[in-house]
């Protein structure tokens, strides 16, 4: 078309170049622009594409953090956003926005302690993520959750609903679970009957929340306080394991965290000889009334035993409701440390997560410090009891081993694998 037109107004003007350079000068200049104007256009479409669905604009820099493949089993890969190191999960709120929330989950009842509330919270959680549901947490679980934990909901793609009317409304289906792996509540799509769902009693099945395994260990990161408390205790786990005094780097014992506390037991500088810290749970008090239970000091030292076996330079780190019982029971070893009795749940909660393996007698307390902590956990067989009818696959995820004798005289146990 162009070359058309180049030839019809050139050629009755053949007599004068000027016009007709002129022409095809302001020809060539048209389509130069409208090419630029194109190029722009698709530069436009391609960072729409790539960035503008996050509707986030943080500062993103990846890191790689290795850790010793004989101490830790995996990579843990973080990135920084606004100077602030998040762990890799959170790059994936970044890869597409949110969906407007069509259900919403909510929990308002809780019995027991701190493990049953983290219990419900975890699976709660789970739940509304994979559908992504809005959360409905009673103000006094957050609040008492937050009395150890930092819980960065805000930093996760499920939103905390914290009107109290939105979970009186009608409709809504509530269903009790002591530890029932619900399948009806994994399925995509959810239900329409469910999608306005009421957690009610304890749902400690972790096949709810297994999927956002590095989501939930996020939002159970360690507050200031808790974390602060444990300050004195690495102090003086240093002092007799390698008789060095506390350094805290650049942190205070106002503002460290619990991962460096944590590094500072794990990762001894050279050439000082690394330990391997394993926390043991002692649970007593209710249980030896209520589920008629009590782990025996021949479970605890079986469990010791395949700790020192399968890794060198073993220390024991204990916690429990009933530390005059483990100081006698347990408290004559060298290699073995009590939690201070000034601890609260929190503090010794904290403790354990500090450790790198762990042992667990009984209950949803010593069940958390064994996730939290990572690692290989020993369980006894004694919980859960016949009467909470739980499903051992449902309770137990498929790290946690058990030893060949046990407390109870419960079905068939697992052995320990031989390494």
């Amino acid at each position: 078309m162009q070359q058309y037109l180049l030839s019809k107004f050139c050629f009755p003007l053949r007599d004068n170049n000027d016009y007709c350079r002129y022409f095809q000068s302001r020809m060539a200049e048209t389509k130069f622009r409208a090419f630029g104007f194109g190029i722009l256009i698709a530069l436009f479409i391609i960072y729409y594409l790539l960035f503008h669905e996050t509707q986030v604009k943080p500062t993103i820099i990846f890191m790689n953090k290795n850790t010793s493949s004989e101490r830790k089993t995996s990579h843990m890969y973080s990135f920084v956003i606004n100077e602030k190191l998040v762990p890799n999960f959170i790059s994936k709120i970044f890869d597409k926005a949110q969906l407007p929330a069509s259900c919403l989950v909510i929990i308002r009842t809780t019995d027991g302690g701190i493990g049953n509330r983290m219990f419900l919270f975890a699976s709660a959680y789970g739940f509304a993520r994979l559908h992504q549901c809005d959360l409905y947490a009673a103000p006094w679980i957050v609040k008492d959750l937050r009395s150890i934990f930092t819980i960065h909901l805000n930093e996760t793609p499920v939103h905390l609903v914290t009107n109290d009317s939105v979970a009186n409304q009608t409709g809504v289906y509530g269903r009790y679970s002591a530890c029932t792996l619900f399948d009806d509540l994994l399925k995509i799509p959810l239900d329409p009957n469910l999608i306005r769902y009421e957690m009610i009693g304890f749902y400690q099945a972790f096949g709810y929340f297994i999927k956002y395994k590095e989501e939930i260990s996020y939002l159970f990161q360690f507050n200031q306080f808790a974390t602060k408390n444990n300050v004195p205790l690495v102090e003086q786990l240093l002092k007799v394991t390698w008789n060095i005094p506390l350094n805290l780097g650049n942190y205070t014992k106002d503002n460290v965290t619990h991962q460096y506390l944590k590094s500072l037991l794990t990762r001894p500088p050279a050439p000082l000889i690394p330990v391997t810290w394993i926390g043991i749970h002692i649970r007593r008090g209710d249980f030896l009334t209520f589920f008629k239970i009590d782990t025996s000091s021949g479970y605890l030292n079986l469990a010791m035993n395949y700790y020192r076996r399968k890794y060198i330079n073993c220390r024991f780190l204990i916690a429990s409701d009933d530390k005059d019982y483990a100081k006698t029971n347990l408290g004559n070893h060298s290699d073995i440390f009590i939690t201070p009795n000034s601890f609260f749940s929190g503090d010794d909660l904290a403790a354990l997560a500090l450790c790198e393996h762990t042992i667990v007698t009984a209950g949803s307390y010593g069940w958390w410090a064994g996730w939290l902590a990572g690692g290989n956990v020993v369980h006894d067989l004694n919980y859960p009891v016949a009467k909470q009818k739980c499903l051992r696959e449902h309770y137990f995820p498929p790290w946690f081993l058990f030893p060949q004798n046990s407390s109870s005289q419960q079905p068939p146990p697992m052995r320990l694998p031989n390494q």
